[in-house]
């Protein structure tokens, strides 16, 4: 996705790569379902397969859906309202909620230990993002915007205030972590196989994105038309993307959110390497002290616990 908005590259409207992406996951788990069922029961009936979608507690997922819709939406406030810094230092506090979620939604026990790994990995993410976003702001300072279809609220200095921010983006990590968990509880406690879920869970998050396509560019989308800017590097991106959701799907079904958000770490990081070979990016001291908190984290978590003698 850094790749599809580089200097030079066409622009795009990402409202709409968004949209497409979720379009794109709700195809692929509908063949995935009709496949699996298939291969279960020797047939496939259309009827039931939309029953099964839309009947029972299909309801269950509007709730995440929507969470994550206004989450999405705080996002930009919190990024309007806050430097880049101070915004993805915050935000990383999503990892503790999401913790928090796990302990009081699906009674999970975390020692100190992992408290205490969690605690890093939320720092450690934190400054690796940082220096992220310091090399990214200064990359499209060195771009000529006009003309282009893309716009920053960045250059104004009109922001709200800091306080206004920080709330702002305490509630999206409160949010983000309330809805992966309850997504995972409903994904580990319902009868509703993963493609299913998904299935559901798309066809409510694409109002949402529809209507982020129209109130954020719609008079550009208008204009320009949809799919603008769209070459083999944003269908590359959208795929990972949407490949991506799939996978995360997958592991919070099998492992849960608290591990998914150490995959998410370790993915910046990797994804910091890969940038310094295609961006000729540089890795700071800030992100190596980051990495090495992360990846201290990673090893404390996955220390299995001690068993209490009483």
């Amino acid at each position: 996705m850094v790749l599809a908005q580089s200097p030079g590259r066409p622009p795009f409207f990402s409202s709409t790569a968004v949209f497409v992406c979720e379009l794109v996951k709700l195809l692929v788990c509908i063949v995935l379902t009709i496949h699996e069922t298939i291969h279960d029961t020797g047939r496939f009936y259309p009827w039931d397969f939309i029953r099964d979608i839309f009947g029972g507690d299909a309801w269950k997922l509007s709730i995440p859906a929507m969470l994550y819709a206004i989450q999405n939406n705080l996002q930009y406030v919190a990024a309007h309202a806050l430097d880049p810094s101070t915004f993805q230092v915050t935000y990383q506090l999503k990892i503790l909620t999401t913790a928090l979620f796990s302990v009081l939604l699906l009674h999970r026990v975390l020692r100190a230990l992992k408290w205490m790994s969690l605690v890093m990995l939320t720092i450690g993410i934190g400054l690796v993002s940082v220096e992220v976003s310091k090399n990214s702001t200064a990359q499209k300072a060195a771009v000529d915007h006009i003309g282009t279809l893309q716009e920053t609220a960045a250059v104004t200095n009109t922001r709200p205030d800091v306080i206004v921010g920080l709330l702002v983006t305490l509630m999206a990590c409160v949010l983000s972590g309330l809805a992966g968990v309850y997504f995972e509880k409903v994904l580990k406690t319902t009868e509703g196989s993963l493609w299913l879920r998904n299935i559901q869970l798309s066809l409510f998050s694409l109002p949402f994105a529809l209507l982020a396509v129209f109130l954020k560019d719609g008079n550009g989308v208008a204009e320009k038309g949809f799919f603008v800017g769209y070459d083999w590097v944003i269908i590359a991106a959208i795929a990972c993307q949407s490949a991506g959701g799939l996978i995360v799907a997958v592991v919070v079904k099998y492992a849960d959110n608290i591990l998914k958000g150490f995959a998410t770490s370790i993915s910046i990081i990797i994804s910091v390497f890969i940038s310094v070979y295609l961006f000729q990016s540089t890795i700071g001291s800030v992100s190596l002290v980051g990495i090495a908190l992360v990846l201290v984290a990673t090893y404390l978590y996955s220390q299995p616990d001690k068993a209490i003698v009483k």
